[in-house]
């Protein structure tokens, strides 16, 4: 259906009919052995991180979803969030920035609920969403530019966004779900403090060690023992970043009892030991993406 009267329709959608502004479109690739993304937000802009070739783990405040082709996460402004793990070969990805956004019941730059998923399953749909994407970044890498190429932008960064809110949320990595490889992380996303081991899974969840080796790394592309890893580390950056807590206790409620054994392994993982990893997030990160 085409609508005639497209100010008002527009007026539904967006408080006064304001046009998001897309600030940026970047096509990325990120690979752990090459580089170390660290745990960042922007406070007046929100992102969104089209995936296009690949599987890898990304982390949302308190929250982490391992994502493969085709899916999408939403990032409101201000919220901190990380590129994390991947699985061999690495990930490819679209990362857009939008500022200006005003969508109606919704603050300002904000493209979810607070308490929503941040992960999007494309679907049968995705293809359309990466010709947004591919779209958008053409225009905005144009030498020529002009101000009906950025109406062009404007008007289909509104329109990616309008047609994101008919895909699949995910929040499988909020609960428990059927499927044994999704049961086993969230049961690993749940009691990550925890001293746990294959055995342990294996005799919490009812299947053999193999099993849940197999099933897990089938289905997200690395052991459960390294996501359990990553998870800890992960859940430490973000209390480096929001609290003053000393790095033993940050490793206590992490899960690590030894607070030499998790200096060396975050310095592993992250590039840094816990304290300059600290001082780095205090200064200005905004620059990340």
């Amino acid at each position: 259906m085409l609508w005639v009267d497209t100010e008002k329709q527009l007026k539904k959608y967006f408080e006064h009919g304001s046009l998001p502004i897309v600030t940026s479109v970047d096509k990325r690739h990120y690979d752990e052995k090459e580089y170390q993304f660290l745990m960042h937000g922007h406070p007046d802009i929100c992102e969104l991180t089209v995936i296009t070739r690949g599987a890898g783990l990304y982390r949302q405040g308190n929250e982490t979803a391992l994502v493969k082709r085709g899916d999408v996460l939403l990032y409101n402004c201000g919220e901190l969030h990380v590129t994390e793990t991947v699985a061999d070969g690495g990930v490819d990805y679209f990362s857009i920035g939008i500022t200006n956004l005003r969508k109606k019941g919704l603050p300002a730059d904000f493209l979810r609920k607070a308490d929503d998923p941040f992960l999007l399953h494309g679907g049968e749909n995705f293809p359309v969403v990466e010709g947004y994407c591919e779209q958008l970044y053409y225009l905005l890498s144009r030498k020529a530019k002009d101000s009906f190429n950025d109406l062009a932008v404007q008007l289909l960064g509104a329109s990616l966004i309008v047609f994101l809110d008919q895909l699949e949320k995910d929040n499988s990595y909020l609960k428990k779900t059927g499927l044994k490889a999704t049961g086993i992380k969230a049961y690993i996303d749940k009691n990550y403090k925890m001293a746990l081991t294959l055995s342990i899974l294996a005799a919490e969840l009812g299947y053999s060690e193999t099993f849940i080796s197999h099933e897990f790394k089938k289905r997200y592309g690395m052991a459960p023992m390294k996501y359990l890893a990553s998870r800890r580390i992960s859940q430490a950056q973000l209390l480096l970043h929001s609290t003053d807590l000393k790095v033993a206790e940050v490793a206590r409620k992490v899960g690590y009892s030894n607070s030499n054994y998790f200096i060396t392994l975050f310095a592993r993982e992250v590039g840094m030991t816990p304290e300059k990893y600290r001082e780095y997030v205090k200064k200005d990160v905004r620059s990340l993406v």
